[in-house]
C-alpha cells in the first residue's frame, strides 16, 4: 500500500484514470492479481554473425521504438493494484567484453549466469539485454517481464530485430497495442507511487522470496527412437492415443520424477500454455503482449503411479484440446481497448500458481524450430527458454538433439 493522504492519493488516481490508454498501461485483473513479483520470461540464443557492436544497439534501439514495448515500469493506482508507467529507461543493457572462445566451447549455465534477469516490480526495469561476443558470433540473452509480453512476442521482436540488422522488411506492430501514446521521461513519475517491496502486500512478497528459492536440476535427453517406440506402444494401447513429443516428455517426467520433486503432495497441476492467438478469432495473430492462457490438467499421486505414460500424455492432451475450444476461451475472456482481458469471475474459480503443486509442462516445440520463424538455423541456434521454478521444458541442444530439463525447488535424487 503506497503511504499517501488521501488528498494526494485521489489526486494521483485521478490523473492516472485520465491518462489511461495515453501514457498509462493499465493491467488487466489477472495481471494485477498475479504478475507483480513473478519469475521473467527469458530467451538465450547464438547469433552466428559478429556485427559490430554499434550496429547491434543501434538496431535493436530501432526495434524497441518500432513496437514502443519494453521501455515500462510498474506502478501502483491503488490498493496492490498496478499499471505500467512507460518512461525512457525501462531497459536495461549489457554489452560484456568478448570471450576468447567459441561457441561449442562454452556451457550455456554459464552464459546464463552471466545474464541480467530482470523482476516485474514497481520502479524495476522490465526487459534487460545481454550481450556476449565470441568467436565468432554473439550469445544474446533477454529477460523480460510477463506483464508485458510472451515469448511470441519476444520471438517477433527478435525477428524485427533480424530484420532490421538485415535491412529487411518486416511485420508491422498488431492495431491491437496496448498502448499508443508517447512515452513519459522517467523524471515525470512521482516516485510516491513506486512502493519498497517491504510496502506491496504478502502474497508478492512470498512471490518474490520463492522466486530466490534454490533450485536443483535434472537433464533427460530423447532420441527419436524413444518417440517412436512410445507412440508404437501408445497407438498398441487404444487407437485414440495420437500424442506429441511433448507431451510423452511431460509423462515421462511426472512419472519418473514427481515423487522426488514434489513428496509432499497427494496430486499435482500440470499448467500448459495456450496461445490465444491461435484460438479466439478476434486476436490478430501478432498481438503483441501476453496473450498465453494456462490449461490445467490434475493428476492424483495414485494417478501418476498407475496410469502410462501414453495414458497421462492423452489425458494431457485432451485437456489442451478442451481449452483450445473457441467457445471455452470466449467464455472466460474478452477484448478490451487495453488487449486480453479475463472475466472477473474466472478467477474466483481458477487456480494459479501454487508452487507446492504445480509443473510447468511449457509447449514450445516450436519456438525452438527457427526456420518455422523466419529465422534460418544457419543464422540463430535458440539454447535456452525459461519457465517457473518448479518446471518441466523442452529444449533444443547445441548439436541438435533433444533433451529435457527439469528443475525443482525441492532436492531430488540425481539418478
Amino acid at each position: 500500500m503506497v503511504k499517501t493522504n488521501k488528498v494526494n492519493h485521489k489526486t494521483y488516481i485521478q490523473y492516472l484514470e485520465e491518462n489511461y490508454g495515453k501514457t498509462i498501461l493499465p493491467l488487466s485483473i489477472f495481471q494485477n492479481e498475479y504478475m507483480p513479483g513473478s519469475n521473467p520470461l527469458e530467451l538465450l540464443f547464438f547469433w552466428k554473425r559478429e556485427s559490430p557492436l554499434s550496429e547491434v544497439k543501434e538496431s535493436f534501439f530501432k526495434a524497441v521504438e518500432h513496437y514502443n514495448l519494453f521501455s515500462s515500469r510498474l506502478i501502483m493506482t491503488g490498493d496492490n493494484q498496478f499499471a505500467l508507467q512507460y518512461c525512457t529507461d525501462g531497459i536495461e543493457l549489457n554489452f560484456l567484453p568478448q570471450l576468447d572462445t567459441s561457441f561449442d566451447s562454452i556451457h550455456i549455465d554459464d552464459i546464463k549466469k552471466m545474464m541480467v534477469h530482470v523482476k516485474t516490480l514497481p520502479g524495476e526495469p522490465l526487459f534487460a539485454l545481454t550481450v556476449i561476443p565470441v568467436i565468432g558470433g554473439r550469445f544474446v540473452g533477454l529477460s523480460c517481464s510477463d506483464a508485458v509480453a510472451d515469448f511470441v512476442s519476444l520471438i517477433v521482436f527478435c525477428y524485427a530485430w533480424k530484420c532490421i540488422i538485415e535491412g529487411n522488411a518486416f511485420p508491422l506492430p498488431s492495431t491491437q497495442r496496448l498502448f499508443t501514446g508517447q512515452p513519459t521521461s522517467s523524471d515525470k513519475i512521482d516516485k510516491a507511487l513506486i512502493p519498497p517491496l517491504t510496502e506491496l502486500n504478502a502474497e508478492i512478497q512470498s512471490r518474490v522470496k520463492s522466486s530466490n528459492i534454490k533450485t536443483y536440476s535434472k537433464r533427460e535427453y530423447f532420441s527419436d527412437e524413444f518417440f517412436d517406440d512410445v507412440k508404437h506402444k501408445a497407438r498398441s494401447e487404444n487407437e485414440k492415443y495420437i500424442i506429441s513429443n511433448n507431451q510423452i516428455i511431460t509423462a515421462f517426467l511426472l512419472k519418473k520424477y514427481y515423487d522426488q520433486v514434489l513428496p509432499d503432495t497427494d496430486r499435482i497441476v500440470l499448467r500448459n500454455p495456450v496461445d490465444l492467438r491461435e484460438v479466439h478469432p478476434d486476436i490478430d495473430p501478432l498481438y503483441i503482449g501476453n496473450a498465453f492462457f494456462d490449461n490445467t490438467t490434475e493428476f492424483t499421486k495414485d494417478e501418476i503411479h498407475r496410469m502410462s505414460i501414453p495414458q497421462i500424455a492423452h489425458r494431457l492432451k485432451e485437456s489442451v484440446n478442451h481449452t483450445r475450444n473457441e467457445n471455452y476461451i470466449k467464455a472466460i475472456l474478452y477484448i478490451s481497448t487495453y488487449g486480453i482481458e479475463l472475466k472477473a469471475d474466472i478467477l474466483k474459480k481458477y487456480s494459479f500458481y501454487n508452487v507446492d503443486m504445480d509443473i510447468v509442462s511449457s509447449n514450445l516445440i516450436h519456438l525452438n524450430d527457427p526456420q518455422s520463424l523466419g529465422l534460418s538455423s544457419n543464422l540463430v541456434n535458440i539454447l535456452y527458454i525459461s519457465a517457473s521454478p518448479t518446471s518441466f521444458i523442452m529444449l533444443k541442444e547445441k548439436n541438435g538433439s533433444m533433451f529435457a530439463q527439469i528443475t525443482s525447488r525441492y532436492p531430488f535424487i540425481l539418478h
